[in-house]
C-alpha cells in the first residue's frame, strides 16, 4: 500500500496571510504522521452490517460532490461491478483524536444575509437536509470584524455586560433558526478586539491591549460568555482574542504571549464553572511556537489550540499536549476544483493526520454583491473572502465549494468520531478515516486524478462495493466494521 498523503506537487491557492493579504499555498510534503502501510487482506463482501441493540442494520453507501458541476453536492453515488482502481484500507486500531465538528463564522455580514432566509439556514444546519451541510459548530464574533458595517464592542461597566444590536440580532437568529434544527450545535466566542478605552490606540482599529486593561478585560470575557449562556447559547468555548499577532485598519487587537497567559489565568477557573473551555491563541498555524509558550506560561488554563489556515503548515500544529482545531480559514476566487483540492489536503488530510478535531471556515453567508457587508472605513479587510453560502439580492442562494466539503466531511466524521488510520493503493486518492460513536466507519477522500477512480474501501478485512468517483470530486463512504 502507499500512503495517501497529498503531493509536494499540489499548486499554491491564494489565501490570505492575515485579515488583508490573499492567502497564500501551502507547499506539502510527504509523510506525514498517522500514514501508516496497513496489510489488511481484502476478502468479497459487498455490504457489512451494523449490530446496534438488537437491530442489524446494513451500511454501504457513498456520497460525491462534484469539482466541476455545483449542481452536483452531495449525491448518492449507485455502486458498479466494474474492478476497483483504488482501495482505501482503514486501520481501527490505529486511533487518534476525538472529532469536535464542522462549523462556520456567524459575522455581522452573515446574520444579515441569513435572517429571515429559511432556506439558507436550512442548508447550514438541518442535519435532515440530504444536501445540507449539517454544522455542528458556529463562531460568534464578540465584536466587529472586517465583515461589519459598523464598529462596536459590548458595553461594560466594571460589573455588567451590555450586548448592542448586532450582537443582540446574532443571539436571536441562533436562539430562532439555527438551535431549532440542530439542538446540539455549540458555540465557540472570540473578541475581535477589546473596548477601545482598554487599548493603546484608543481606537477599535489596531492598537494593542493595555497592560493595566488586563484583569477589566478578562472579567468582561467571562461576564459575556455568562449573558450569552444565561440566555441560551450553547456557548462551549472562548478564545481570548482572534488573531493576537495582528493589527489591522479595521476592528482587530494586538496581544503578547504574556498578556495571554495571564488573561488565561484569570479567566480560566471563571470560565470552567461556567462550563466554557478556553482556546489557546487562535492565530496561523506559523504561530505553533506561540501556541507554546502561552500554554506553558498558563499551565492548566486552555482545553485545545486554535488554528487558521492563512500562514505556515498543517504539521505544525503536531504534538500539541492539548487538541487542535482550526477555527478560521476563507474561500477567495478559486474554482470549485481548486478549493475541493486544497481544502482536502491542507484542511483535512493533513490537518486531521496533525491532530486537528474539527474545521470551521470563515463567513457562513455573504452577499453575492461586492462589498455588501463589508466595513467600509478599512482599506485591508478581505475584499475577496468568500462565503461558504452566497446570497443574492432576490434571496436566493447558491453553495460555494466550501459548503461541499463540510457537508462531506460531516458526513464521514460525526462529533465523538476517533480518527484513524487509512491509505490508499493511490498516491491521488487521499483519505482521513473515522470511527464514530455508533461504531460505523466514516472516510472522507478527494480523487486528484484527471479521471475516474473506482474506489473500494476496506475495514478490518472486510472490502466494500466499488464506487466510481469522478476526476476532482470529494467523496465520503459510510459503512461499518465486520
Amino acid at each position: 500500500m502507499t500512503p495517501d498523503t497529498p503531493s509536494s506537487a499540489t499548486p499554491a491557492r491564494p489565501r490570505r496571510t492575515s485579515r488583508h493579504a490573499a492567502r497564500r499555498g501551502l507547499a506539502l510534503l510527504v509523510g506525514l504522521a498517522l500514514v501508516l502501510p496497513l496489510g489488511a487482506t481484502a476478502s468479497a463482501r459487498p455490504r457489512v452490517p451494523v449490530h446496534l441493540g438488537a437491530s442489524v442494520v446494513t451500511v454501504d453507501r457513498m456520497t460525491l460532490s462534484s469539482g466541476a458541476d455545483a449542481a452536483r453536492t452531495v449525491v448518492h453515488v449507485a455502486a458498479t461491478t466494474a474492478a476497483a482502481t483504488a482501495t482505501v484500507t482503514v486501520d481501527t486500531s490505529r486511533r487518534a483524536q476525538v472529532w469536535r465538528g464542522v462549523g462556520a463564522a456567524l459575522t455581522d455580514a452573515a446574520v444579515v444575509q441569513l435572517g429571515g432566509n429559511d432556506a439558507a439556514t436550512r442548508l447550514l444546519f438541518d442535519r435532515t437536509r440530504a444536501d445540507g451541510a449539517r454544522l455542528d459548530w458556529v463562531r460568534l464574533p464578540l465584536s466587529s470584524t472586517d465583515f461589519s458595517t459598523r464598529l462596536w464592542t459590548w458595553g461594560w461597566d466594571g460589573r455588567r455586560v451590555t450586548p448592542p444590536a448586532e450582537a443582540r440580532r446574532a443571539v436571536d437568529y441562533l436562539l430562532t433558526r439555527a438551535l431549532p434544527l440542530n439542538p446540539d450545535l455549540e458555540v465557540v466566542v472570540a473578541p475581535w478586539s477589546a473596548p477601545a478605552s482598554m487599548k493603546d490606540s484608543r481606537s477599535l482599529r489596531g492598537g494593542s491591549l493595555l497592560v493595566g486593561a488586563e484583569a477589566s478585560y478578562a472579567s468582561m470575557l467571562v461576564a459575556q460568555a455568562a449573558w450569552l449562556r444565561e440566555r441560551g447559547v450553547p456557548v462551549s468555548a472562548l478564545s481570548i482574542v482572534n488573531e493576537p499577532g495582528h493589527a489591522s485598519d479595521y476592528t482587530t487587537m494586538r496581544m503578547s504571549d504574556e498578556q495571554l497567559a495571564r488573561v488565561a489565568a484569570a479567566v480560566a477557573p471563571r470560565l470552567r464553572a461556567l462550563g466554557v473551555d478556553l482556546w489557546a491563541v487562535d492565530h496561523n498555524w506559523s504561530d505553533r511556537a506561540r501556541v507554546d509558550a502561552v500554554l506553558a506560561q498558563a499551565p492548566g488554563a486552555h482545553a485545545a489550540a486554535a488554528f487558521h489556515c492563512y500562514g505556515g503548515t498543517p504539521d505544525q500544529m503536531a504534538g500539541l499536549p492539548v487538541p487542535s482545531i482550526l477555527t478560521e480559514c476563507t474561500g477567495t476566487t478559486d474554482s470549485r476544483w481548486g478549493t475541493f483540492r486544497w481544502d482536502s489536503a491542507h484542511l483535512v488530510v493533513r490537518s486531521v493526520r496533525a491532530g486537528s478535531g474539527g474545521l470551521m471556515f470563515w463567513n457562513a453567508a455573504l452577499s453575492t454583491t461586492p462589498g455588501v457587508g463589508l466595513d467600509a472605513g478599512s482599506q485591508w479587510g478581505c475584499k475577496t473572502c468568500r462565503g461558504v453560502l452566497a446570497v443574492a439580492p432576490d434571496r436566493t442562494v447558491t453553495t460555494g465549494p466550501e459548503h461541499a466539503v463540510l457537508a462531506q466531511l460531516a458526513r464521514a466524521a460525526r462529533p465523538g468520531a476517533v480518527s484513524v488510520a487509512s491509505s490508499t493503493t493511490s498516491w491521488s486518492v487521499w483519505s482521513s478515516a473515522f470511527v464514530r460513536p455508533d461504531g460505523t466507519v466514516g472516510v472522507y477522500g478527494y480523487n486528484d486524478t484527471g479521471q475516474t477512480q473506482l474506489v473500494r474501501v476496506v475495514v478490518g478485512g472486510t472490502t466494500s462495493q466499488t464506487y466510481a468517483v469522478e476526476a476532482g470530486a470529494v467523496f465520503t463512504w459510510e459503512g461499518t466494521v465486520a
